[in-house]
């Protein structure tokens, strides 16, 4: 062991005992600083929702969408301010372009909101009166009652309470595009109103397209231009439209329809007529930007603006441009005016305005689905808590709505509960028993038809006597024209619009089906006193 220096030996214990309580300092300072962190990052916790099971949420989407042989879906969920959840499934079109959170969809009825979010703006800037007869900022609005026409108010426009029944508001879905929206309007002047305005809920697209002839009026401006300018934009819902070109060049999904179970492309007119009511086009990412709005979130935010989850949304525009807490489009009192529940639609359901008061997934809500032929959408806000949650899809029809319960289902996960249990027929299920059906009644009205030449033989054969006349002849008869005789005359005048040929654009597999059957038994049924007369003819000549 080499000698000590005398010379160090007190020195170095000198500096030992300085760097004692040195390092009881920075010792202090490192657990201080851990604690600080620690005291961060619960802090940062506690702010921050309880994070929903995504990758669960993404199977049972999944799962719904195999078994309801949906062709592309596109999810999102919105918490506060920030997009949580963006994702997409499936195929936009038949060449297998697949969906992107990105990808325009037609959202139906969804377009009610956004109608009735740009009359309140109006009405926020003072120049629109929610209780003003219509025919103030439409001077030619007219329906067949005159009274009625002086009567309704913007107000029951945008709760169904106008007393226009729903069959007018049908028409516009035939539409080719060739009618402009003031011009379809104009049209209701032959509408005979149900009830007295005030009166009663009554869900009518008629009173929307209405609502959206007002917005042109009032704004200056055509209703695709006017939500563009005052809602997309400020929202940066850069791929929404109401302009079917303009939705064609950001990648609008193609629309597909059930024939039997089986989803087909279907090719439809665009019915720019019926925009305000129905066929607004956006994708999961602008509708995620259109929730937190009505949310109440913040505009602004320094997200990037690609709609990545956990992005706080950003809009266009400097926050406090407009006294807004909903993204930049409307104030707090405007906000909470659009959802107030006003009318009860059925019992647990209110309409506000275009937006239902109830229950989905188990907690409050407020929701509402679109369907049009080859689209189906459903948005959903939670009203406990901030979560929003939105589903498009690229399938549509009668019996097709697995938007709905797929944004219903999502929003239980959410909240810590499980979807509802799936109906006892499931959806191939269903169309199995119905296509089976098809099947057999097809084959018994050939074999009906077969048997016609037998049937007049045996007439001729064995002339019927007395009440023989009755069961042999007229009941055939009778039962041949009874049904058909519903379903072409008696089923549409009780609708009050052309229920056949909506119905057909919506469900051409089994309405034309139906009309088919109809059409050759109702042949059937005028055929059967000319042949009973030709062969009891015969008999009289024998």
């Amino acid at each position: 062991m080499p000698a000590r220096d005398p010379r160090h030996g007190p020195r170095l214990r000198v500096r030992a005992m300085a760097c004692a309580p040195n390092a009881r300092f920075a010792r202090r300072v490192r657990t201080l600083s851990l604690a600080l962190v620690a005291l961060l990052a619960l802090h940062t916790a506690w702010g921050q929702p309880a994070m929903p099971d995504l990758a669960a949420i993404d199977a049972y989407v999944e799962a719904e969408m195999r078994a309801a042989r949906v062709p592309g879906l596109a999810l999102a969920i919105v918490h506060g301010d920030r997009i949580v959840h963006l994702r997409a499934f499936g195929v936009a079109d038949p060449s297998g372009r697949p969906v992107t959170p990105q990808t325009p969809f037609v959202i139906g009825s969804l377009s009610k909101s956004f109608t009735a979010l740009a009359v309140m703006q109006l009405v926020e800037e003072g120049r629109v009166d929610l209780d003003a007869p219509v025919r103030v900022y439409l001077p030619w609005f007219r329906l067949a009652d005159p009274a009625a026409s002086e009567r309704i108010t913007v107000r029951q426009l945008l709760h169904h309470t106008s007393g226009i029944p729903a069959g007018p508001g049908l028409r516009s879905l035939l539409g080719d595009g060739d009618v402009d929206l003031a011009a379809r309007v104009a049209g209701y002047a032959d509408v005979v109103p149900r009830r007295e305005p005030g009166v009663a809920f009554e869900y009518s697209n008629a009173n929307y397209l209405v609502l959206g002839a007002l917005v042109e009026a009032v704004a200056g401006m055509p209703y695709a231009a006017v939500v563009r300018e005052r809602i997309f934009d400020p929202l940066g819902m850069r791929h929404a439209s109401g302009d079917p070109a303009a939705a064609a060049a950001a990648g609008l999904a193609t629309g597909y329809r059930y024939a039997f179970g089986f989803p087909l492309p279907a090719d439809l007119p665009f019915p720019r007529d019926a925009v305000p009511a129905g066929f607004l086009m956006a994708s999961a990412e602008d509708m995620a930007r259109y929730l937190i709005a009505h949310l109440g979130g913040a505009p602004g935010g320094g997200a990037s603006g690609d709609g990545a989850p956990g992005d706080r949304a950003s809009v266009a525009g400097a926050p406090g441009d407009r006294a807004s807490v909903a993204g930049a489009v409307l104030g707090a009192a405007g906000l909470a005016e659009l959802h107030r529940p006003a009318v009860t639609v059925v019992e647990g359901i209110d309409y506000a305005m275009g937006w239902e008061v109830g229950r989905r997934g188990g907690v409050p809500t407020l929701a509402h689905d679109g369907a049009t032929a080859a689209f189906f959408a459903s948005a959903v806000l939670r009203r406990d808590e901030p979560w929003g949650v939105v589903v498009l899809s690229n399938a549509g029809g009668l019996f097709a709505a697995p938007a709905a319960t797929i944004a219903a289902g999502v929003t239980a996960l959410i909240a810590g509960g499980e979807p509802d249990a799936p109906p006892p027929l499931g959806f191939a299920t269903f169309h199995a028993v119905v296509t089976v059906f098809v099947l057999l009644l097809s084959a018994l009205l050939v074999r009906s038809i077969v048997l016609l030449p037998r049937w007049r033989r045996r007439l001729a054969e064995r002339p019927p006597v007395g009440s023989g006349w009755l069961f042999r002849v007229v009941l055939p008869t009778v039962v041949d024209l009874s049904w058909p005789l519903v379903v072409f005359v008696v089923i549409p005048a009780g609708a009050g619009f052309a229920l056949w040929p909506v119905m057909l654009r919506f469900q051409p597999d089994l309405v034309g089906w139906l009309l088919a059957v109809a059409a050759v038994t109702f042949v059937k049924g005028a055929l059967r006193p000319a042949l009973a007369w030709t062969a009891l003819r015969r008999v009289g000549a024998g």
